[in-house]
């Protein structure tokens, strides 16, 4: 796993047998990913990504955020070769409602979701959270012990599929 706080903060997953590696990195933005030495992330059969929403605090358009993204995971597919990528759509969340941002994160999962295909598998992050205030801590952006909970649970058949556990 690498990205931002949000799977910074989820830890190790509950998803069964599997063994996971979480290498993502509280405040990083797209561009800390597309530079950065992928050669100290473990090799993995699997790799997740989550990270765009951070760029959204600092100001980056859609435009240079899917650029980014399309970027780091060209890097990756080249990197590593025989994985599968994975890709988790920008959480909307209550921040980003107050910051008038939900057009724009719909945007690029929007266009996420379209590009996926053979380079990576898409994972619409808000089928399970739906921006709902009580998956959310008190700064409106970050996910409470129990939304990871419920998380794991959400997502373990689904990333079981997906490797064909």
């Amino acid at each position: 796993m690498i990205g931002s706080s949000i799977f910074e903060s989820w830890g190790t997953p509950q998803w069964g047998q599997l063994s996971i590696s979480n290498q993502a990195v509280r405040s990083s933005k797209t561009d800390f990913w597309l530079h950065h030495d992928l050669s100290t992330i473990p090799d993995a059969h699997h790799i997740l990504v989550y990270c765009g929403s951070n760029d959204l605090i600092f100001g980056n358009n859609s435009e240079q955020i899917m650029a980014n993204l399309h970027g780091l995971i060209t890097n990756l597919s080249v990197q590593f070769p025989k994985s599968q990528i994975g890709y988790f759509s920008i959480l909307n969340c209550p921040q980003k409602q107050a910051a008038k941002q939900l057009p724009i994160i719909e945007q690029i999962n929007t266009h996420m979701r379209q590009q996926a295909g053979k380079q990576y598998h898409y994972f619409e992050f808000n089928d399970a959270v739906h921006n709902q205030s009580k998956w959310f801590a008190d700064d409106g952006l970050h996910l409470t012990p129990e939304a990871y909970q419920m998380l794991n649970e959400f997502y373990q058949p689904v990333i079981q599929k997906w490797i064909g556990y």
